[in-house]
């Protein structure tokens, strides 16, 4: 049986540094910062502020996952795009480093100085720090069993008791 283009919207997300996913969808669910939002084709113009958080895009039965950061989603006719500062999959995502952002993160806030010991807004080090603790998530629900195991692996030997500091 074809599929019936006029149920598609064509998905269109953009990074700084990449046209991340290009396609036509059945549906996607996107983190905003309002909570989860979900459109298929023929939703109503919107615009949106996305969150770091999960974003699942189903193309006929099968769903993918991807990690997005900051930006903002605009649906418009059958067009949905989103432009935000970085987007990955599962698979490219780097466990020591986003355990070390989280540190980073931590640290700044407590210190309002980076580690190279420039003064930092604590802004930007809650946003750092949120955007690592989204990747964890990631990783825990839709990461290979090998980055699962790292992470947890790192999370114990960096946290006491695998417990990790409140952003504050």
């Amino acid at each position: 049986m074809a599929d019936n283009v006029s149920h598609k919207i064509n998905l269109l997300i953009i990074t700084p540094y990449e046209s991340f996913f290009e396609g036509l969808v059945s549906s996607v669910s996107i983190p905003t910062i309002d909570g989860e939002f979900g459109f298929m084709a023929g939703h109503s113009p919107f615009v949106a502020a996305i969150e770091p958080g999960i974003c699942t895009i189903r193309i006929n039965q099968e769903i993918k996952h991807c990690m997005l950061s900051e930006g903002y989603c605009e649906i418009s006719g059958m067009l949905a795009l989103i432009v935000c500062n970085s987007a990955e999959w599962p698979e490219g995502l780097r466990i020591r480093r986003i355990v070390e952002s989280y540190k980073a993160a931590v640290e700044e806030l407590k210190t309002h100085h980076n580690a190279e010991g420039q003064q930092v807004f604590p802004e930007d080090s809650l946003a750092k720090g949120k955007r690592a603790l989204a990747r964890m998530r990631f990783v825990e629900k839709y990461g290979s069993e090998q980055q699962k195991e790292r992470l947890a692996g790192f999370k114990n030997s960096e946290f006491p008791g695998g417990v990790l500091p409140r952003l504050q």
